[in-house]
């Protein structure tokens, strides 16, 4: 069973306060993170994943991203909305990187690379790539091994409907073996392919149920 808890966070760049709420849990489950552009998703979703530094406390299943750090990020895999990488590498090379780290299965990621399409491309640089192209990589990487928390930053930007499918099958899949994601989307997402559980956004730098 997955638990999240935030408790007493803040997090500020320079004088603007973009997250500042006392707490916030959640369960197993996909939720879905609402709201337009510098409402501080990505920000929320950085915190926990943690990849930026923020006042308060954060735990996933009872280990603290503060006494525990590499243990919390190797529970979590984090996309972003708009990925960023080396153009000299490889698509094969970075895959690589991802399942040596997380020690996954090279079969079942081969079955994901096929799936999306992407497989004629994957000895090709990443410099090479259309940003459809990079987007499948990220989730690809994303999915490499077995984590409690998928964290998804507006995963349905620049790809097509057969790929939008195939996630949203992934992660049905993937939530009914235990995992949990949050997911954020400027896009209206299916409500009768994923089973979501809650949705959130933030208001004045607070969460809240919608």
């Amino acid at each position: 069973m997955v638990r999240l808890e935030l408790q007493h966070i803040n997090k500020k760049y320079g004088d603007h306060e973009v997250l500042s709420f006392e707490k916030w849990s959640l369960d197993h489950g996909i939720y879905w993170l609402k709201g337009g552009n510098g409402t501080g998703k990505t920000t929320l979703f950085k915190v926990i994943a943690g990849q930026t530094p923020f006042e308060g406390m954060l735990s996933l299943n009872g280990i603290s991203i503060r006494s525990q750090p590499v243990t919390y990020r190797s529970m979590i895999s984090y996309a972003e909305a708009e990925p960023q990488y080396p153009p000299f590498v490889t698509g094969n090379e970075l895959l690589n990187y991802h399942i040596e780290v997380r020690k996954a299965s090279r079969e079942n990621t081969a079955s994901l690379v096929e799936a999306l399409g992407m497989s004629p491309f994957m000895d090709q640089k990443v410099g090479s790539y259309s940003s459809g192209m990079v987007k499948k990589l990220s989730l690809i990487c994303a999915f490499v091994g077995d984590v409690q928390l998928y964290i998804l930053d507006e995963p349905l930007i620049t790809i097509d409907a057969n790929a939008t499918a195939l996630l949203y099958r992934l992660i049905k899949s993937y939530a009914e073996k235990g995992c949990s994601f949050l997911l954020s989307s400027h896009q209206e997402l299916e409500m009768s392919c994923l089973p979501i559980k809650q949705a959130f956004q933030i208001v004045n730098a607070e969460l809240q149920p919608c």
